[in-house]
């Protein structure tokens, strides 16, 4: 019994941590930000005046005199930790100016979030085709680390269709011999 009420109230602490996530400073989200780049409309451009808060892949970098240029693949941006969302599809490909010299190795091919204002469009092509690419000059950004971790499904650990309860799972069963669950793998941004 002592046991269990330990599991529950570790449970519910977890829960209730995890929804302390906060986004990196400089890429907290307001109502008036921009979150996708299938929410920009034509007028933003002209005003020059959007803020826009955009996360993606960061497919070329290169540096320029007092800048650093990168395109990116855009994917949404996750509203409490601003992080890209791995697991979604794209909507389309942007232009963003960060301000100073950022070493375009270290970028490409790495997951960026980046907060600031909306310029305008970019002429360019993808392959054979012709893009218009929006384009952000970047007050705030935020790069994110790409790693692995191993966890294991919950359903993995109740194992009540052979009549046990939480963690039958484990040690010698109804069925003899010795069963275990093997953790899986996921992808995590930090």
């Amino acid at each position: 019994m002592k046991k269990s009420v330990f599991f529950i109230t570790a449970l519910f602490s977890i829960l209730g941590l995890s929804g302390c996530v906060n986004p990196p400073q400089g890429l907290e989200r307001d109502e008036f930000t921009i979150q996708s780049l299938q929410k920009i409309e034509e007028d933003h451009y002209a005003c020059q005046c959007k803020t826009v808060r955009l996360a993606g892949k960061v497919l070329n970098a290169t540096a320029l005199k007092n800048q650093t240029r990168i395109e990116v693949i855009s994917l949404p941006v996750s509203y409490y930790s601003a992080k890209p969302v791995l697991d979604s599809s794209t909507d389309g490909r942007f232009i963003a100016y960060l301000n100073g010299f950022v070493d375009p190795e270290s970028l490409k091919e790495q997951y960026i979030t980046v907060k600031g204002t909306l310029t305008g469009k970019e002429q360019g092509k993808i392959d054979q085709a012709d893009y218009q690419y929006p384009v952000v000059n970047a007050q705030n950004f935020k790069q994110w680390r790409l790693t692995q971790e191993y966890y294991y499904d919950p359903d993995d650990f109740d194992d009540s269709r052979f009549g046990y309860g939480f963690g039958a799972g484990f040690g010698w069963g109804r069925f003899g011999g010795f069963w275990h669950v093997e953790p899986k793998l996921r992808y995590v941004l930090h």
